[in-house]
């Protein structure tokens, strides 16, 4: 049938409008079949399928191609890092911690779909540019830049901080000098190099990740042993905000989720780009998958967290696992920040004086607003903690579902089929209709196919906006105000 509505256009054409002729209206059709519309109404396959005629800018300096192990490494290592570390001390009851742990760990799998589909609709890569096709003025790009580069700014400094207050303890406290000052120097001066990397590519970014994920498990597999011995020492947040189900949720943080996936595309041999993706180059399989070895290596934390040890002295002198434990933990941190500094945007430095100097002058500043930060008073140091708590899951949870009903509720449908309407001064319109009705109807029926694929997506995301964003909200607000 499609090709008789082809040959039927083709005529229509030629014949009868010159205005359309005018058009070149045989370049912008395409053939459609109409067996795309049997099957099931709900889009749950996890292949790339609809990606292959894809175009993104990927003109930031930190996408780079990506192979499927390294952004597999960078999937999985923000699940393994500060929330992990402080599961076991939670405190949280098994009845009310895991359907939390299972909950959150779904969502993160789901915002990281409802990404990649912004990403694959909307043709762009980066989280300023969609979110900024929805909001382009001037002010609000200034804004969403500096949100995004004072998040990982805040985000290093948590891990700054707290691998040094896990490390303090383990020195006398009759030094001359204050040994979290000092250790806080010590690790920058040789965190810096590290540091350095301009993009998830670079090789010390990604060293640093896959040797975090190492630290982890050997911190988990100490831990496990001092639990089994009771003599695993309790651990706290200084935020007022970091409790169970919050650090549940922080756990399954991410922020890198369209980088990697515009990396992985970047990786497609030239040949395959027009072609369907292989298994191995699916951004979803691989989103699966680190989300799955996450869960099974925090679950046993949770058993942890629910049943805590009473260590006493003498079973602490015993089994003297904390010299050891401390280490693997403030070392899980340290090397995770790299890969957090490396997608953050730039300072705005003068071009003349960024060229006078071979000095990284952003990066350097960069690190040493996170120093500084690392360094406040304790009080003030809280705070902050609660702001980066409620910012990473703002914008792991809340921002995508806003996004998307933004981009597929609030704004006009992309185009799918029919060509851009610009106007063509050679054509002479003869008729208020600038396209044929044929690709018009098509055009509407592929619509309303999209919005029946979307239908599961969408409960998802006004799930994330009410039960999720705003009972957190309401929780958070009746929890500072002492409420609960």
């Amino acid at each position: 049938m499609n090709h008789d509505v082809c040959s039927t256009f083709h005529h229509f054409v030629g014949e009868s409008s010159p205005a359309l002729s005018a058009l070149d209206s045989s370049s912008h059709l395409i053939l459609v079949h109409d067996d795309d519309d049997d099957g099931t109404p709900l889009d749950f396959s996890l292949d790339d399928h609809d990606d292959d005629d894809a175009v993104f800018d990927v003109g930031r300096p930190y996408v780079l191609p990506l192979g499927p192990s390294v952004v597999l490494l960078y999937l999985l290592s923000p699940f393994l890092k500060l929330g992990a570390l402080l599961l076991p001390h939670t405190k949280v009851p098994l009845k009310f911690g895991l359907p939390a742990f299972f909950l959150f760990a779904v969502l993160a799998a789901f915002t990281r779909r409802i990404w990649y589909m912004l990403s694959r609709y909307l043709r762009k890569s980066d989280l300023e540019d969609v979110v900024l096709e929805e909001t382009v003025r001037m002010v609000l790009r200034t804004v969403v830049r500096g949100g995004t580069g004072g998040l990982r700014v805040l985000l290093a400094s948590l891990y700054l901080r707290d691998s040094i207050d896990v490390l303090v303890p383990l020195f006398p406290s009759d030094l001359v000098l204050a040994p979290d000052l000092v250790l806080t120097i010590i690790v920058a001066v040789v965190l810096f190099p590290l540091s350095l990397g301009q993009s998830l590519g670079s090789k010390r970014t990604i060293y640093c990740t896959g040797f975090s994920v190492i630290t982890f498990v050997l911190w988990l597999a100490l831990v496990s042993i001092a639990h089994a011995k009771g003599t695993l020492k309790g651990l706290s947040s200084s935020g007022a905000l970091w409790q169970g189900i919050t650090t549940i949720a922080f756990t399954f943080t991410s922020s890198t989720t369209l980088p990697l996936y515009a990396s992985l595309k970047a990786s497609l041999p030239t040949a395959v780009t027009t072609a369907k993706s292989p298994k191995s180059h699916s951004f979803m399989i691989l989103s699966i998958i680190s989300v799955a070895l996450a869960v099974i290596l925090t679950l046993p934390l949770m058993f942890f967290s629910a049943f805590p040890n009473r260590p006493r002295v003498q079973d602490i002198t015993v089994y003297p696992l904390e010299p050891f434990i401390a280490p693997m933990n403030a070392l899980t941190l340290l090397l995770g920040i790299p890969s957090v500094l490396a997608t953050s945007p730039s300072l705005p430095i003068p071009e003349r004086v960024r060229q006078s100097t071979t000095i990284p002058l952003s990066r350097l500043g960069i690190f040493i607003l996170v120093l500084i930060f690392a360094l406040l008073p304790g009080v003030v140091f809280a705070v902050i903690s609660d702001i980066v708590l409620v910012c990473a899951l703002l914008s792991t949870y809340f921002l995508p579902a806003l996004v998307h009903i933004t981009a597929h509720y609030l704004k006009r449908p992309l185009s799918i089929i029919m060509p851009p309407s610009t106007p063509n001064p050679y054509a002479q319109v003869t008729s208020p209709t600038a396209h044929d009705e044929l690709l018009q109807r098509k055009e509407r029926a592929l619509q309303r196919k999209q919005l029946k694929k979307r239908i599961i997506w969408d409960l998802g995301v006004w799930f994330l906006l009410l039960p999720v964003g705003c009972g957190g909200g309401a929780w958070a607000v009746g929890h500072l105000a002492g409420k609960w």
